[in-house]
């Protein structure tokens, strides 16, 4: 694959709220397939880290560091969406969270993945099965992050999705968590969730019956 007919190129300019997302310099990584990138909002950089392209046997993955800067605070949910867009179903998007200190001790203390502030992120970007990679299984694998997957078709976007939602409904109904703060976001993110597909339940049943 060379120069602009790699996929990432689609990102510069993309419009993010009132900013524009740049892309900086894309070099080849270790991998075949696999590129290195970075992107930008008013010289800031927010985005960092590797995408691969993809091949007969293995989906395109993305692996990523996260800086949401003070000016784009709120925005992480249209710029994951719009990263998601390079991962088809059965692909994965992983975030490094060890700079992400709410959803990195809500991890560790047995919060639902989804229910974390970057697994809503993900959540809402159409991933539906998720990994705390807490502990990387060697050292190709980086350091600790949470990996997202798309469902390969709709009739497994169900049963993770469901899945999901046990999982949640579980943790809202508990009380005495070990850390107020981080069960108060997190509570919050998973009455969002149980919220939205409550809502897409509604939907469905109202389009169905027509």
């Amino acid at each position: 694959m060379k120069g602009k007919d790699n996929p990432l190129y689609v990102l510069d300019g993309k419009k993010l709220g009132e900013h524009t997302l740049r892309l900086g310099e894309v070099k080849k990584g270790a991998f075949a397939g696999v590129f290195m990138f970075s992107l930008f909002i008013e010289g800031n950089d927010i985005v960092s880290g590797l995408y691969y392209t993809g091949s007969k046997w293995i989906r395109p993955w993305m692996e990523i560091d996260y800086n949401p800067v003070a000016e784009i605070e709120g925005l992480g949910e249209e710029l994951f969406q719009i990263l998601s867009e390079l991962i088809p179903p059965g692909g994965h998007l992983s975030v490094s969270y060890l700079n992400h200190k709410v959803t990195a001790r809500a991890l560790s203390t047995g919060v639902p993945p989804a229910a974390t502030p970057l697994g809503y992120l993900l959540w809402r970007s159409g991933f539906r099965w998720f990994k705390d990679w807490y502990f990387a299984e060697g050292w190709k694998e980086g350091g600790p992050k949470l990996q997202g997957e798309k469902s390969l078709n709709e009739a497994r976007k169900r049963v993770n999705t469901q899945k999901i939602v046990d999982e949640v409904t579980d943790f809202v109904s508990k009380t005495g968590y070990i850390e107020s703060e981080i069960e108060e976001v997190c509570k919050k993110l998973g009455l969002k969730i149980l919220e939205e597909v409550e809502s897409e339940k509604t939907e469905f049943i109202r389009v169905s019956t027509r």
